[in-house]
């Protein structure tokens, strides 16, 4: 490893069977090779520590070597930092990973070490809150707070909990930015920094996290004799395409709605928001390593 100043942060019991598999390999590739840049965790309390006292020492990268989730606790402790995140995708969907298009194993992804492309990315908020890939409101919300009490994990796992509650009541919501106002009936709304979900199972396709701005992809109301061919569309990455579905792009936004709804910040359950959220780009805000 040419790289002295760099962690790796893992969970080994975190994420599917497989993931877990591969979270072992690499523990005792790094005991044997770099044990003191390895740092086992238990709870979401110790990465943000950690993750806080290594950008303090001014730590050249750190690992997430996990999912979305894990992923998110490291970022926000590296906002504002000259210490980058890398990532060794061990998570169920590994949204932000797949997004720039790190290998799965964690032995190639590991490669990046030898020549990394060190950038700078978007982050954003929803109420305050960071999110590095995706946020949202409604149905995809209400998938992760039923996903968060299943032992199932991977893509069985998890569409296994969306065909189990597909029922989800749409409501009525404005969305609006600077660009654009969008009023109607919907049944979830993702504000999107990256472009996928995890799995490939892509939102916006078109999504950077470089550009300074945000995509709202808001889901209308639609029949549900529509939601098969909605997957199909999701799965062939031709949802962009759909008529039911709207988006607004902006450095900003506004959605406002009756009642309490599920909210999701990078596929982590996170409670309830009551009438509106407010969403913001926070641009450049984070050193990456990609590929």
């Amino acid at each position: 490893m040419k790289h002295n100043k760099i962690a790796f942060l893992i969970n080994p019991e975190a994420g599917t069977v497989a993931s877990r598999k591969q979270a072992t390999e690499l523990i005792h590739y790094l005991q044997k090779n770099n044990p003191k840049a390895l740092y086992k965790t238990r709870s979401s309390e110790e990465v943000s520590e950690i993750t806080a006292d290594l950008a303090k020492h001014n730590f050249e990268a750190v690992f997430g070597c996990g999912g979305d989730g894990t992923l998110n606790l490291i970022s926000k402790q590296l906002l504002g930092t000259d210490t980058a995140l890398a990532m060794i995708p061990l998570g169920s969907g590994n949204g932000f990973a797949r997004h720039h298009s790190i290998p799965l194993k964690w032995n190639k992804a590991l490669e990046i070490i030898e020549n990394p492309q060190i950038s700078k990315r978007d982050t954003g908020t929803i109420n305050g809150i960071h999110f590095l890939n995706i946020a949202g409101i409604g149905f995809a919300a209400k998938i992760s707070h039923a996903f968060k009490g299943t032992k199932r994990r991977g893509l069985r796992g998890y569409t296994t909990t969306v065909v189990r509650n597909l029922r989800m009541e749409p409501f009525e919501a404005v969305v609006s930015n600077e660009n654009s106002i969008w009023q109607g009936e919907t049944w979830m709304v993702d504000f999107c920094n990256g472009s996928q979900w995890g799995n490939n199972f892509r939102v916006e396709s078109g999504a950077r996290d470089d550009d300074g701005t945000l995509n709202a992809v808001i889901f209308k109301k639609m029949s549900p004799v529509k939601i098969p061919s909605l997957g199909f569309r999701f799965a062939s990455n031709t949802v962009s395409k759909s008529p039911d579905i709207y988006r607004i792009s902006g450095a900003s936004f506004v959605m406002e709605f009756e009642g309490r709804k599920p909210m999701h910040v990078d596929g982590e359950a996170i409670g309830f928001v009551s009438k509106l959220a407010e969403v913001h780009v926070i641009p450049k805000s984070l050193n990456i390593w990609t590929f």
